[in-house]
């Protein structure tokens, strides 16, 4: 009985698509609307795609977020209403009514289907660059000396180091001192350029002094860099020539 009441409600109504999109936002109004983001379109994009939603590919980014973000479809729906209810009388003809109806619910439903597949497409790389352990090298350090930056004259063949996520374990040069350390990969003895920043305290068993830091190398293109590295205080970087593979 009360399916029938809303069978005779809906097809009384004069306008299907306003009673369609009264029923979604409804539903929307009933969740609750999420924060804007950086990634939100402007209202003037929003309004554009209630007014004329088949007007815009189901390719666009800002259609695929619009329809899938708690902040803006509720927007979207708001600016669809008063849309909607400031037609002239005389345009509001079912057949129309119906066919804009069905470009919104096809854009709905459409977006979210690209969405899905472009959501399938790029987890799964990101999932493993996540779940992917550091590799682990170690840098001896010991035959480097301690010469500081332009003081050293002597010719040093680079250390080398992959571009991956890497546990570097350090052993530093002979007679240097336990403690904390910083570590940095650069562009040059002066420090430009910085591409890689790492801390850790170094300890000395017998006659070594080690530590062991992360080093983000992924995006950086093989080539030949300088490694510096700090004791914490001092004021003073010792510099390694460093190639990166």
């Amino acid at each position: 009985m009360i399916r029938m009441k809303e069978a005779r409600e809906i097809k009384g109504q004069t306008n299907p698509e306003q009673w369609f999109l009264e029923q979604l936002r409804a539903y929307t109004q009933r969740q609750p609307r999420g924060d804007k983001t950086p990634d939100c379109p402007d209202d003037a994009f929003i309004r554009a795609y209630a007014a004329k939603p088949g007007s815009f590919p189901l390719s666009d980014s800002r259609v695929r977020h619009v329809t899938s973000c708690d902040h803006c479809m509720p927007a979207l729906l708001d600016f669809r209403s008063v849309t909607t209810s400031r037609r002239p009388a005389q345009m509001r003809i079912a057949a129309i009514a119906s066919l804009c109806a069905a470009c919104l619910i096809a854009g709905f439903l459409g977006a979210r289907y690209w969405s899905h597949r472009q959501s399938i497409a790029v987890e799964p790389p990101t999932l493993s660059r996540e779940v992917s352990p550091p590799m682990e090298r170690t840098l001896d350090l010991t035959n480097y000396g301690t010469y500081r930056g332009a003081e050293d004259q002597s010719p040093r063949p680079p250390v080398n180091l992959p571009a991956a996520l890497l546990h570097v374990n350090l052993i530093l040069p002979r007679f240097s001192e336990a403690g904390p350390y910083t570590i940095m990969v650069v562009g040059d003895k002066e420090g430009n350029g910085r591409i890689a920043y790492a801390t850790g305290t170094a300890t000395t068993i017998g006659s070594q002094t080690k530590l062991t830091v992360t080093l983000d190398l992924r995006r950086v293109r093989p080539g030949n860099y300088v490694l510096l590295t700090e004791l914490n205080g001092q004021d003073d970087w010792y510099s390694y020539p460093l190639k990166i593979q």
